[in-house]
């Protein structure tokens, strides 16, 4: 069989295509419809979810594309893929050796991160009858989808493919105003082994349960998440030739609900001012392509983060459009700068001299940039604080692992520790700042944005906390050195009171959402069994 399916990826014929499909082995069906499937979910099970709400994310007679459905058959016993995973071999041991030159760590890391990707890939595209990254019949291997990101107005799941809302991101251009202003849609999917820890908390019966300490992905899973933007080819060029998805969205340059009362919308008045169609907008396209990868020889994080770009541009040619993405880096620690040092230039000069803990592809940087306007910070080559990796979607005052090593359980609170310093509420110190000269209480951010000390945090003390190395399954610590001492900037308030460190995630920022919604949901639903019940509910707080 692996021969037959060769042959149909590669385009071989050897049989009509209906004598194929009647000797493919049957493949089993990942998706159950335990949990909503998306915002909306037209299943009468899920209505009570969407009381009151404006509907405009449900499939119409009108519509006759395909509709999401979530994978979440979760494995109940440990999955070891290692047969299939040859980054796994003893020969990329190398790359996380902090004495090898920078020239073969870049070698190794652009192999390990194509295999990761193309094992992404296998059995997700170009399947006869299915959609892309339709994964519930994945005939190579199971994937899965993270549940109950769909109790959310704003960004819950569109209905034509899982997409959740991003971010909203203003590149500079060479067109029009100079500006774009765009938003980022995607879907994340996990490989059998991080499934399995998905399975711990989200169970058979549609319930969760809360993680009450630490958890940890094991070696071997892998998260893959495609991210499409909202922009035009003629903002952003190097979307062209790229695969492109007719999409229930809200506005392109991203919807901003106003509340009647108060600083937050209801759920309602989220469903009524941000309504959701596939007829009006233009299709979403791919622009980045994130990996994450549990593997122990990082010894610092346990977790080597990867991202692909669009270069439509350049890879016009080839044939799959799925692999018109170019690799932008790779990461497996957050080169931490040395105590009273600054992320803004540690390490320095990192193009001419390289990091420790990871490769930046600087001809994929110069492309994205040569497509872009001048405003550096907006460029979508901007890569994070100091050059560290992230991508176009992302900020520039971060970096993938600075922000993901957060990850957390909401507390009672719904709190959780903000992926970056200039997201928090109450405000903190922001991070990846350069004082001006002679002031080192002020400065300015990597975005630009004008920035100042709070509460005696120096610049260097939020630097170390927000640049750590975090490993796998540890708590995110939020004390900081001042002046004064000591200080812990937010302690979490959980339901036991002998829990006063945050309760990791292992760097799932989507498992936090998740278990965020779940938890507001529960909160809702006992709000409405109540006397006198609110008729509407607030719409979930935007601390992730």
């Amino acid at each position: 069989m692996k021969i037959l399916f060769s042959a149909i990826v590669l385009g071989i014929t050897c049989l009509p295509l209906h004598a194929e499909e009647a000797k493919r082995p049957a493949v089993a069906d990942t998706c159950t419809g335990t949990y909503p499937a998306y915002w909306q979910d037209i299943d009468p099970k899920f209505a009570a979810m969407w009381q009151g709400q404006d509907i405009s994310n449900a499939p119409t007679p009108a519509y006759a594309g395909p509709v999401f459905r979530l994978s979440d058959a979760y494995p109940r016993q440990p999955v070891d893929d290692k047969a299939a995973q040859p980054w796994r071999a003893a020969r990329f041991d190398a790359m996380f050796d902090p004495a090898i030159s920078q020239d073969k760590k870049a070698r190794l890391a652009r192999e390990y991160a194509q295999l990761v990707f193309d094992y992404a890939l296998a059995g997700n595209i170009n399947q006869p009858g299915q959609t892309d990254f339709d994964v519930c019949k994945n005939p190579v291997r199971p994937w899965f989808h993270m549940p109950f990101q769909t109790y959310d107005a704003g960004a819950g799941r569109e209905f034509t493919h899982g997409l959740t809302r991003e971010a909203p991101v203003t590149f500079s251009t060479r067109s029009d105003s100079g500006t774009a202003s765009t938003t980022m849609w995607a879907v994340g999917i996990y490989n059998a082994t991080a499934a399995y820890t998905l399975g711990k908390v989200w169970q058979k019966d549609g319930t969760a349960i809360i993680p009450s300490a630490n958890i940890s992905f094991a070696e071997g899973a892998v998260i893959a998440k495609p991210l499409f933007n909202t922009g035009t080819i003629a903002q952003l060029p190097v979307l062209a030739n790229m695969p492109a998805w007719k999409a229930n969205i809200s506005d392109p340059a991203y919807c901003r609900c106003k509340p009647k009362e108060g600083d937050e919308c209801t759920l309602v008045e989220q469903s009524q001012q941000c309504k959701r169609t596939f007829a009006k907008w233009n299709d979403v396209k791919l622009m980045q392509f994130d990996i994450a990868i549990r593997d122990s020889r990082a010894q610092a994080t346990g977790w080597v983060y990867g991202t692909f770009v669009a270069d439509g541009r350049r890879k016009a040619a080839v044939r799959d459009p799925w692999r018109r993405l170019s690799l932008l880096g790779l990461m497996w620690g957050n080169d931490t700068p040395p105590p009273g040092q600054l992320a803004f230039n540690y390490p320095p000069n990192p193009r001419k001299n390289g990091f420790k803990e990871e490769v930046i592809v600087w001809d994929t940087v110069d492309e994205l940039n040569a497509a872009s306007g001048t405003g550096t910070m907006q460029r979508m080559g901007h890569l994070g604080a100091n050059f560290r990796l992230n991508g176009p979607a992302d900020n520039a005052n971060g970096a993938c692992m600075s922000c993901h090593a957060t990850a957390s359980v909401p507390d009672s609170k719904l709190d959780t520790p903000p992926i970056m310093a200039q997201f928090s509420k109450p405000a903190l110190t922001p991070q990846s700042v350069a004082p001006f000269s002679g002031m080192p209480a002020t400065g300015m951010d990597r975005s630009g944005a004008t920035a100042s000390v709070l509460n005696d945090v120096p610049f260097s003390s939020i630097d170390a906390l927000y640049f750590a190395n975090v490993m796998s399954g540890t708590s995110f610590n939020m004390t900081v050195t001042t002046p004064g001492g000591k200080v812990n900037l937010l302690a979490p308030v959980y339901a036991n009171p002998a829990q006063t460190s945050w309760i990791s995630l292992d760097y799932s920022l989507q498992l936090t959402q998740s278990l965020n919604q779940w938890m507001q949901w529960q909160a809702h639903r006992q709000v409405a069994a109540a006397p006198g019940a609110r008729k509407v509910v607030k719409a979930l707080r935007r601390n992730l």
